[in-house]
């Protein structure tokens, strides 16, 4: 597999790419390409979360622990005081890092459902309702998140594949095939279960297809 800075660089800079022409096409402002440009990054590394023995992911997690309720307390900042939002994301940091993150790698297997394309767009999914229906953001930038992060941890996947066909091309790791799956066969139920989430985040998220035709769009008109 590719290592832990290559993960991180090849989701930056993929993620950059695709930033750029949304920019250059007011699509976006300055503030929401940082957030993309995050949201990317954030994406290239959450395949690996199921890898409790790696020390970047280890710090990786403690980052998201602490990410995560800060953009939750942001969404309350003009509805509680300094002392309530201070509590409110040291109690989620507490309860993400020693309870959630706990449980999650107790259940969880290296490379198996979670390191996975469903799981990915599960992820985005989930994105798209937190930005929308929690911190209250337009459909169009939410699923934008969401795109955003899918794109991040696709592009994780990938470098792992390529990493596992070998760059000279002499031979194929055994590790080929294990990344850019669409269902783990050491776990059919679970694979199972994940594609009924997907269906209901689909049916209850609000996405918002204008997004897709925006970034072709935006893509088509870049000058080479």
């Amino acid at each position: 597999m590719a290592s832990f800075e290559q993960h991180v660089n090849g989701a930056v800079v993929a993620s950059g790419i695709a930033v750029v022409p949304l920019y250059t096409s007011s699509i976006i402002d300055v503030n929401q390409s940082l957030v993309l440009l995050g949201l990317g990054m954030l994406g290239g590394v959450l395949p690996d979360l199921d890898s409790d023995n790696s020390k970047p992911i280890q710090i990786s997690m403690r980052i998201l622990s602490l990410f995560l309720p800060l953009l939750a307390v942001l969404a309350l900042v003009e509805e509680l005081s300094l002392i309530k939002i201070l509590s409110i994301w040291l109690g989620a940091f507490v309860f993400l890092n020693y309870v959630v993150f706990e449980i999650f790698f107790r259940f969880t297997v290296h490379r198996g459902i979670f390191h996975s394309v469903p799981m990915g767009l599960f992820l985005g999914l989930v994105f798209i309702f937190v930005f929308h229906d929690i911190f209250e953001y337009d459909s169009f930038f939410s699923t934008l998140s969401g795109v955003f992060l899918f794109f991040g941890f696709i592009v994780h996947l990938v470098l792992d594949e390529l990493v596992s066909l070998n760059a000279l091309g002499l031979h194929i790791k055994k590790s080929f095939g294990t990344a850019l799956k669409l269902y783990d066969k050491h776990n059919i139920y679970g694979s199972i279960s994940l594609y009924v989430l997907i269906a209901i985040m689909l049916y209850s998220v609000d996405i918002d297809i204008d997004v897709f035709a925006k970034v072709y769009n935006s893509f088509e008109n870049i000058k080479l």
